[in-house]
């Protein structure tokens, strides 16, 4: 039968199994999953209409030449494409809402229409006690620990739909209380799935969480969750090239915040700072920030804020990491005993840490255990799918001379 340039594209169930349009998806490469349909005899146009971008838009994405970030334009593709739900798992998208059957209404009774659903989503959230929310943020700590050991592409859909969730229900909850601590945890997975789409390389929807993440944490009134996810947000500017717009803003958060959140926090800000002024070859801001973060570390520790990590060990890899951007060779000391103190958990920040120590040691003249220290991050970036540790190694493999 023939289809017209308008027809729905049909694909077989066996091809969202094949080996590589799920390596298509797991990547986020959109142009590839566009090439891939248009050799199973569906023309751009078929894409296109069904995707609601464009036979142009398919023809640039399927060139490489426009690269698709927005997390509606994901859904969209999979919807248009009537994507099944292992499919969007690996795209990291929701899986397809299963619709209810629906009684026969007659047209102008609106009570068993928008205002029923209304009214049942209200309902639903008055059950939504402590104990909910409770489990809500244990889930989120779950993820958390997941995408530490694991990368973005075991968790991204599974924090998609923890999000829709919470933010469902503090959307229908009526209790100031409750819409407090909902908001709570919506900052805080918010932020997770910010720092994630960072790490991916997808800097547009990263944006979107981080405003998503600073709005909740205002209704939740804690300064400490706003604070860092504002200063994570700067970090979207970081890899946007703007180091100097970067620095700004992680200045003014601290400048904002810094009386009310907890040592540890302040800590925090002030490396980010340190970060930033590297970035911005700022070396004396870099090192006060550096000593300001160490006498912050040093503090008593206040109550423990579940989505950050860092200690003397973390403080230290921090530090190798800013001032090897200087050729301080010096930082060898810091980056090895960071290694060696590190919780084996952290597999990304372990990968981030080895290409650290390679540059240090390259600098240093020792080329070898530099290449040793490459090698084994590759690796890990490769586990967590880290596409921002991976440029970072593609980089300074350039520099050593080495493939990694």
């Amino acid at each position: 039968m023939r289809h017209g340039a308008y027809d729905p594209p049909a694909l077989p169930p066996q091809f969202w199994a094949r080996r590589d349009v799920l390596r298509a998806l797991e990547r986020r490469d959109i142009g590839a999953l566009f090439r891939l349909v248009n050799a199973q005899g569906i023309s751009q146009m078929r894409i296109g209409t069904a995707v609601e971008l464009g036979q142009k838009r398919v023809s640039f994405i399927s060139r490489d030449k426009e690269h698709v970030e927005s997390l509606a334009v994901f859904t969209r593709i999979a919807d248009g494409l009537s994507m099944p739900d292992h499919a969007r798992a690996a795209l990291g998208i929701a899986t397809r809402q299963r619709s209810r059957p629906r009684r026969a209404v007659a047209p102008a009774d609106d009570t068993t229409g928008e205002a029923a659903e209304l009214l049942r989503q209200i309902s639903s959230a008055r059950y939504v006690d402590a104990s909910v929310i409770q489990v809500l943020q244990g889930e989120t700590e779950a993820i958390r620990l997941l995408d530490r050991r694991l990368g973005v592409p075991a968790v991204a859909a599974k924090l998609e739909a923890h999000i829709g969730q919470v933010r469902d229900s503090l959307r229908h909850s009526l209790s100031p209380t409750r819409r407090e601590h909902l908001a709570q945890v919506l900052a805080d997975a918010a932020a997770l799935a910010g720092w994630q789409a960072i790490d991916m390389g997808r800097l547009s929807a990263a944006w979107s969480y981080f405003e998503l993440a600073t709005a909740a944490a205002r209704e939740a009134r804690n300064d400490a969750l706003l604070a860092f996810a504002a200063g994570e947000q700067a970090y979207v500017l970081l890899d946007l090239g703007q180091p100097g717009h970067a620095l700004e803003k992680v200045q003014a958060v601290h400048g904002y915040a810094r009386d009310t959140i907890p040592a540890q926090l302040r800590c925090w800000l002030y490396a980010a700072e340190a970060e930033m002024a590297a970035a911005a070859r700022q070396q004396d801001t870099c090192r006060t920030a550096l000593d300001l973060a160490a006498r912050e570390i040093s503090r008593p520790p206040d109550d423990a804020l579940p989505y950050l990590a860092l200690d003397t060990t973390h403080l230290a890899r921090w530090r190798g990491n800013c001032l090897v951007q200087f050729g301080d060779t010096a930082t060898i000391g810091d980056l090895t005993t960071a290694l060696a103190g590190m919780d084996g958990t952290f597999t990304r920040a372990e990968a981030g840490l080895r290409c650290d120590l390679a540059a240090a040691l390259h600098a240093a003249g020792e080329r070898h255990e530099a290449r040793q220290h490459l090698r084994r991050a590759t690796e890990l970036a490769q586990l967590t799918g880290s596409a921002r540790q991976r440029r970072r190694i593609t980089s300074l493999a350039q520099r050593i001379g080495t493939a990694a």
